[in-house]
């Protein structure tokens, strides 16, 4: 009794290539995969401390103000200066905290970030030239 053909074939071996040169059946040298461009961990590290520390200011300050509200609201309800409260004014300051981060952040990627982006990138269509001249 023949149960049929084999529903989990063997994976085919690595010296049967699909790539033949010149249509002579026989495989050709199997592609070298290149690793990630030199600079690409140094970008990595350098976009991930960039993204932490803009981050952290913005959600630092506002983390502030709720635990300040919570847990001391007498001082947030310390009169300042023509009726405003402290509680108030940190509040109102969100929004320029919040901008001054959006303004470090592009400032520091122009800096520190897109010099190794563009280096990274140089990199690869150099790789991509080098390669199409094979």
């Amino acid at each position: 009794m023949s149960i049929g053909p084999d529903p989990f074939p063997p994976p085919p071996s690595p010296s049967a290539g699909l790539f033949a040169p010149h249509g002579h059946g026989h495989p050709g040298p199997a592609p070298v995969p290149e690793g990630p461009p030199a600079g690409l961990p140094r970008l990595r590290s350098s976009y991930r401390l960039l993204r932490r520390s803009m981050t952290l200011a913005a959600l630092g300050y506002f983390t502030l103000f709720l635990l300040l509200t919570g847990y001391a609201p007498e001082l947030m309800e310390t009169e300042m200066f023509g009726g405003f409260t402290f509680g108030l004014v940190m509040g109102l300051l969100q929004f320029p905290v919040t901008f001054a981060a959006i303004i470090g952040y592009e400032r520091s990627a122009v800096r520190t970030v897109d010099p190794l982006a563009r280096d990274v990138r140089r990199a690869v269509e150099q790789r991509g030239a080098q390669g199409g001249a094979r």
